[in-house]
């Protein structure tokens, strides 16, 4: 036998060696608890979403799953919690904005946003909704534009760090009006000072501002998705409302160390897949104004990378530089 096919079946056998032991470590994932790190306050959707995905892979795993809110600085806060936990048992649940959009319109971010982390499963498809204090009795997101542009910076507004606030950035070049930026540790003091009349304008998730919409006291004038949200289907969307520019969604997934075997990204991929499409969890995440979705981690991958090219394309577009 020549030298070369020895390499090469000494090759092979190295190979089916290290994938019968990543597939291994990935039957034994995981030995103890795992945790979870949100980069978001409790109580909004990615918070409603992540507890969902915990409550049942706790079961799947037959070990606790805990969740950790760790908000701030635009999600990089929570983001480097799990980068420097390096235990094998931290993931991260959090929007795509977090590497694809924050990166746009933060000039120092403390991680690499393209390499240190390793997508999972995109798991759930966020709605968000444009929204107005009813002190301005706007009916409709045009009336807004139409006032906006007879009131220069008489208007001013809040856009959830990320994909709400860079698409609204373009929302408001491409419709010729200038509003002033509040800016908001706790998302939640957005929607009463709406109420108040203290801002006038803001682009939220759904989840958090349905309640306050159906009680009246603020008003959803649009979804930013591509289409309507079962939670909401008399909210027009903002392609119906007549700015389809201004379409864009939530994508909200789990993310793993960038060292994570491949197979077990793959296995949690598909628990994942499976339980956000179970009956029981797709309404508890419709109920809140979330659809499930579920991926594979090379679907995943290639989501963000889509994203990371839109939103560059749209930052290069309207001249917004990072800050």
């Amino acid at each position: 036998m020549s030298v070369r096919p020895m390499w090469i079946l000494a090759v092979s056998i190295l190979a089916a060696f290290t994938a019968l032991s990543e597939t291994s470590k990935a039957d034994s994932w995981p030995e103890r608890t795992v945790r979870i790190v949100t980069p978001f306050s409790p109580g909004v959707s990615p918070d409603v979403a992540a507890r969902v995905l915990a409550d049942a892979l706790s079961k799947v795993w037959k070990q606790s799953v805990v969740v950790e809110n760790r908000p701030g600085a635009d999600t990089t806060l929570g983001t480097q919690v799990f980068l420097d936990a390096r235990d094998g048992h931290t993931l991260l649940f959090t929007t795509h904005s977090t590497f694809t959009v924050i990166p746009l319109l933060r000039a120092k971010i403390p991680y690499d946003s393209a390499r240190d982390v390793a997508p999972i499963s995109l798991a759930v498809e966020d709605f968000l909704g444009v929204v107005a204090s009813p002190k301005r009795e706007l009916g409709s997101l045009s009336e807004f534009v139409s006032q906006a542009r007879e009131n220069p910076m008489k208007f001013n507004y809040y856009a959830v760090p990320g994909a709400p606030q860079l698409a609204y950035l373009a929302f408001q070049k491409r419709a010729g009006i200038a509003t002033t930026y509040v800016a908001y540790t706790n998302p939640a003091s957005a929607i009463a000072d709406l109420s108040e009349g203290r801002i006038d304008i803001a682009v939220m998730p759904l989840a958090g501002v349905l309640g306050a919409a159906q009680t009246g006291k603020i008003k959803l004038l649009a979804v930013t998705n591509g289409e309507r949200s079962p939670a909401a289907p008399h909210v027009p969307t903002v392609a119906e409302a007549g700015f389809p520019d201004f379409t864009f969604g939530g994508l909200l997934g789990l993310f793993g160390p960038k060292d994570m075997p491949q197979a077990t990204r793959d296995r949690i991929a598909t628990e994942v897949r499976t339980i956000v499409k179970a009956m029981e969890t797709e309404q508890r995440l419709k109920d809140v104004g979330l659809v499930s979705r579920g991926s594979t981690p090379a679907e995943f991958a290639k989501v963000i990378e889509d994203q990371r090219a839109k939103w560059s394309a749209v930052a290069r577009a309207n001249s917004i530089e990072p800050q």
